[in-house]
């Protein structure tokens, strides 16, 4: 298992960006785990990582054997999996990278439902935007990603992609609005996604078709309370599907059908190729169900 500490390490300090940041995750000296890579990359002829002024990077190199590296991780670690279910223990770790969109609720429910019947499967959740998800998958970094309007690049197999409906969360009014008009946007305070995201362009395209120029009085990627404090309600549009009714209730908001609002897209997403751990697996599999059901 030596080989498999040492790829571990490789893995930790391209995470970290320094040799003395992943140390401190893997409870060693930064000497004990620069020697380490040395004498590696005295066995392999190469250098793995460029020593920077400040941190180290992956060498043109080192980055075909961090995908080897990583890949055998991966590979190992399903095994692992296999072996626990044999056993009657399923174990096993999910590496999830998720849109900021889908945080809210529903992506926690699906884990506690998991967890609930596999008690003994651990995750790691990231939010990840949604033109950066498939370097996460590609670099072995993640095992799934579950992502609002992605965007995609090579390297990427789509495990399944639905429609998911959208609504705008506004205050729950003395007088509240059977549905949200063109009219609306204008006379609210939008709040709106960071531009550049995929879920931004989609609703910079949906106001142009409605021949809209709309201002955004606050862009975050988090779903927000909403409040008349500027003396205009705010109004921010959020997939159905992460809106949870205890939450709406609690902050004194409704959720509002939009006219002529398209849905949008979700995708659960993987590295192409790639043999998915079986507790991820199983994840995928209910994830899917819980969107399309």
């Amino acid at each position: 298992m030596r080989h498999l500490q040492i790829y571990t390490a490789i893995r930790a300090i391209v995470q970290a960006g320094s040799f003395r940041k992943a140390s401190e995750l893997l409870a060693i000296s930064p000497s004990a785990l620069n020697r380490q890579i040395k004498a590696l990359e005295a066995e392999i002829g190469e250098e793995i990582f460029d020593r920077l002024p400040q941190g180290v990077r992956l060498s043109t190199v080192g980055e075909m054997y961090y995908r080897q590296f990583s890949r055998h991780l991966d590979e190992i670690r399903g095994v692992g999996e296999t072996v626990s279910e044999m056993q009657g223990t399923r174990i096993g770790h999910v590496r999830l990278r998720v849109s900021p969109e889908l945080m809210h609720g529903f992506l926690q429910g699906q884990i506690n439902r998991f967890r609930a019947a596999h008690p003994k499967v651990s995750f790691e959740v990231r939010v990840s935007a949604s033109d950066r998800f498939a370097l996460a998958l590609q670099e072995g970094e993640s095992d799934l990603a579950l992502i609002l309007q992605p965007q995609y690049r090579a390297g990427v197999t789509t495990l399944f992609s639905e429609p998911v409906a959208l609504r705008a969360v506004v205050p729950n009014a003395a007088r509240p609005l059977p549905v949200i008009r063109n009219e609306h946007f204008l006379d609210h305070d939008l709040i709106l996604p960071p531009e550049g995201s995929g879920f931004r362009e989609f609703l910079d395209v949906q106001f142009k078709a409605r021949l809209l120029e709309v201002t955004a009085g606050q862009v975050t990627d988090g779903l927000m309370r909403p409040h008349g404090a500027t003396g205009r309600q705010t109004l921010q549009i959020w997939p159905l599907v992460d809106l949870e009714e205890d939450w709406l209730a609690q902050r004194g908001a409704r959720a509002v059908e939009v006219a002529k609002l398209p849905p949008a897209r979700i995708a659960l997403c993987q590295q192409e190729g790639r043999n998915l751990p079986s507790a991820a697996a199983r994840f995928a599999a209910q994830l899917a169900e819980g969107v399309q059901g």
